[in-house]
């Protein structure tokens, strides 16, 4: 449903992400959103795509927030400026979401956090995997029950760290209580990922997370990319449930082939407990756009329809993740306009950062042990996270790094 206000947002960072992810996406969300400046310090390339669009352009935050002709910002810039960027804005009230990763170290993060708390603006993170046709497939069906409580979920070979601890998180709808990770790494035939990206080296991780009612995440991949002849993108996803799981395999494409595996009482009884059931998880596209998803259960069909179609042809070489990045604009535009302030969540993955490490220390720095993880901000550092934070209101001529618009993240 189209707002009767649309949020004006200025867009900061106009490298490779905003022009090939962002931009195309304007004319459709414009009933939400209203772009009305954009930010880089490189003119050229703040120039060019102002005037593509129709805005003026600004060239350092200072100016853009004495003009202030917007009440949120999209932050679109390489990760390590995520930090000083967000917490300038927050300091003057700005509405942010912002790109993954949300910053660089947990520290930061809790800052982040603690600029929103004491600001009167909202703070998202503009996380799009659990928002990807699987995931919403995949708590739909766990929610249904058909194959009993999931308490056990292992991914191998897909995206370890940030995008997947949000989606361990928005599936289970809880932070998860402890860590314990490991790590090993070994030299490999020197080999180009990109023309920028030289590896002679390839670094496996491996990361458990244990959520509320005994639930485990088993978190593991080492090269991502399929390179050296290693299993390719999304890998395999396995949901383990009483009697049953979900699953989702590598195929053709990033999409992956998924399925509803069943136990009847027969194969509980006499077939070894082997599953002799099985449900395809249908993904449907018209060329374009993805169109829906379902699986055909015995309890009936299970369906999620993608509300964003874009109608013109994919930008990007998955239909389905244009919906996934509208998605995050079009409810942080709705955050915003019923006035809901939630700085962190299990929806916008603000506090993600966080079971990347464990206290502090990285996981895979503490020999494998099992550590706990404290919450962000405990009281007795409140007040000292909230000096800091208010720290940035004498920021107003921070400048953007000059590499803002150089990020050639996907």
């Amino acid at each position: 449903m189209a707002l009767a206000d649309p949020l004006r947002v200025a867009l900061i960072g106009t490298g490779n992400r905003s022009k090939t992810t962002y931009r195309p996406l304007f004319d459709f969300l414009k009933p939400w959103v209203e772009i009305v400046a954009v930010c880089d310090p490189v003119r050229e390339s703040a120039d060019e795509f102002a005037a593509s669009i129709g805005v003026p352009a600004f060239y350092d935050l200072k100016a853009l927030i004495a003009a202030r002709p917007m009440e949120a910002a999209f932050v679109v810039s390489p990760i390590p400026s995520h930090h000083s960027i967000c917490c300038t804005l927050l300091a003057h009230d700005i509405h942010v979401n912002v790109e993954t990763s949300m910053c660089t170290l947990l520290l930061q993060a809790r800052e982040m956090v603690g600029a929103a708390r004491d600001s009167k603006a909202i703070l998202r993170i503009a996380e799009n995997f659990f928002r990807f046709p699987f995931d919403r497939m995949m708590k739909l069906i766990a929610a249904d029950g058909f194959i009993g409580p999931v308490k056990r979920l292992t991914c191998w070979h897909d995206h370890t760290g940030y995008h997947n601890n949000s989606r361990w998180i928005h599936f289970f709808g809880a932070h998860p209580t402890a860590v314990q990770a490991i790590a090993h790494s070994m030299p490999t035939a020197g080999h180009y990922q990109l023309a920028h990206r030289y590896h002679e080296s390839e670094k496996y991780r491996a990361h458990f997370f244990w959520f509320p009612d005994d639930a485990l995440v088993i978190d593991h991949a080492g090269n991502i990319k399929s390179m050296l002849g290693r299993y390719p993108r999304p890998g395999y996803t396995e949901l383990s449930g009483a009697r049953g799981a979900i699953v989702q395999q590598a195929a053709e494409g990033w999409t992956g082939v998924g399925e509803v595996r069943y136990c009847t009482e027969e194969a509980l009884l006499q077939g070894g407990g082997r599953h002799d059931l099985s449900y395809p998880i249908v993904h449907l596209g018209d060329g374009r756009d993805w169109l829906s998803s379902h699986v055909d259960l015995p309890t009936g069909r299970i369906e999620y329809s993608n509300p964003y179609r874009l109608g013109a042809n994919a930008y990007h070489r998955r239909n389905y993740y244009s919906a996934a990045v509208i998605s995050h604009i079009v409810d942080f535009a709705r955050v915003r306009v019923h006035r809901r302030r939630r700085p962190h969540g299990d929806d916008d993955g603000s506090g993600h950062a966080r079971i990347g490490a464990a206290g502090g220390t990285p996981p895979e720095l503490a020999a494998g042990r099992r550590a706990g993880i404290r919450s962000p901000a405990p009281r007795r550092r409140k007040r000292a996270l909230r000096r800091r934070s208010a720290g940035y209101r004498g920021h107003a001529g921070h400048q953007l790094p000059a590499s803002l618009s150089q990020s050639n993240r996907l």
